[in-house]
């Protein structure tokens, strides 16, 4: 046989074996369809039972009533961005993640939101994260010991969103920056007041509990170990309780007069 004639032929050969090879995982890959596709709809896996993880203060019921969507789906089928969804709009939850147990339950872990500062809103107060999300709306602080918020006019909020702030979205976007900068030192504080500087800007001024008052100015991240290292001095020093003031380059320590503190702003 000619030698051109002998590679044509393997030639051939080789490309009938790959064309007969991507068949056969093609009727494999149909064949794998076909036995699934049953099991997808099958009631054997149909969520009965919703268990719930990961929950302190929100109760299992809660998270439970706002999944009961999902009961008698199929538990194969159900998405975990799904009950993400239907969670959160109503639960305040950061995260949800989903397992199973065969056949029929449904496994909700769930990561709570941990509360960062108060804000007053109608005759009571709304506590919020780090994100801004409402996580609970009481009517009294109790022995909540987080710091109060204060000159923002909220003109709605319900728990699970972010309340409406009237015309000041921008300096509550900052208020959430300095929340996430400070949380290390955010239980010596008893008030944050949001304000205007002169040139419109964001201005912060930080009350702690022990009765220091500090003039952040605008937020900015190296301000908060600046602050720091200042109450700690003056703390240890014992040089009696005043304003700080951070907002320039030179921090500055004002002492009370002896007959009282300062007026706030």
């Amino acid at each position: 046989m000619p030698e051109v004639l002998m590679k044509k032929n393997i030639y051939r050969y080789r490309r009938k074996r790959k064309i007969n090879i991507k068949r056969l995982l093609l009727l494999i890959v149909f064949l794998c369809i076909i036995a699934v596709m049953p099991t997808m709809t099958s009631s054997l896996f149909a969520v009965k039972n919703i268990q719930v993880m990961g929950n302190k203060n929100i109760s299992a019921g809660e998270i439970i009533k706002a999944a009961d969507f999902f009961y008698d789906k199929n538990l194969l089928t159900i998405k975990e961005k799904d009950v993400k969804k239907a969670i959160s709009e109503s639960i305040p939850v950061k995260e949800v993640h989903l397992t199973y147990k065969l056949p029929n339950t449904l496994v909700i872990s769930v990561k709570e939101r941990e509360v960062a500062a108060a804000l007053p809103y109608l005759s009571g107060f709304i506590l919020i994260d780090a994100d801004g999300v409402v996580v609970k709306m009481l009517s009294k602080l109790d022995s909540i010991i987080v710091p109060v918020v204060t000159g923002f006019e909220i003109t709605h909020a319900s728990v699970a969103g972010r309340p409406a702030i009237r015309n000041n979205e921008d300096s509550f976007r900052k208020l959430l920056e300095l929340i996430s900068a400070i949380s290390p030192l955010s239980s010596e504080l008893s008030e944050i007041h949001v304000d205007k500087g002169n040139a419109n800007d964001t201005v912060f001024y930080l009350y702690t509990l022990d009765g220091y008052q500090i003039f952040l100015g605008s937020f900015e991240a190296r301000k908060i170990q600046v602050m720091k290292q200042i109450l700690d001095d003056l703390r240890k020093n014992g040089r009696g309780k005043g304003e700080i003031n951070i907002s320039g380059e030179t921090p500055v320590f004002k002492p009370f007069s002896v007959d009282g503190g300062e007026d706030k702003p």
